[in-house]
């Protein structure tokens, strides 16, 4: 039976939301200064996602790709690991990451809005392919 037939279309979403998690530790998630304010220019400074709770976003998608590529390689021959519940607790512990930092940002005064943080953006819409394509999982069925 293929992975097709058997449900295991689940992990499509998974793998593209953890591709983009992954690209999104790299984007800025914040940027703030570059404007002139009475005519001094304000210095401008950014950060990117692979610091404070970025980092368990990253390593949330670098696990999901791991677990994806030995579930992939083992074949039809089940891998306890390669479940969808495993890929609902990544994406939930990464959800968790992402509203903290948005928190943390928010918190100072920051507003995090998509034109400004890309990163933050592109790291929630992958965190929302994973938890979608965990959740497709569970409705799957089993290989026998």
């Amino acid at each position: 039976m293929s992975e097709a037939a058997s449900g295991g279309r689940y992990r499509v979403p998974i793998l593209l939301g953890s591709l983009l998690m992954v690209a999104a530790g790299f984007l800025t998630w914040w940027q703030a200064g570059g404007e002139s304010v009475e005519g001094v220019p304000i210095p401008s400074s950014a950060g990117i996602g692979l610091e404070g709770p970025g980092i368990v976003v990253y390593g949330a998608a670098l696990a999901a790709l791991v677990l994806l590529d030995i579930g992939y390689m083992r074949g039809r021959w089940s891998f306890i690991l390669d479940g969808p519940w495993v890929y609902l607790a990544l994406g939930l512990v990464a959800g968790g990451a992402l509203a903290y930092r948005i928190w943390e940002l928010w918190s100072v005064g920051f507003l995090p809005v998509p034109q400004r943080s890309p990163g933050l953006a592109a790291a929630a819409v992958g965190i929302g392919l994973v938890l979608y394509g965990a959740g497709r999982g569970f409705g799957a069925r089993r290989p026998v």
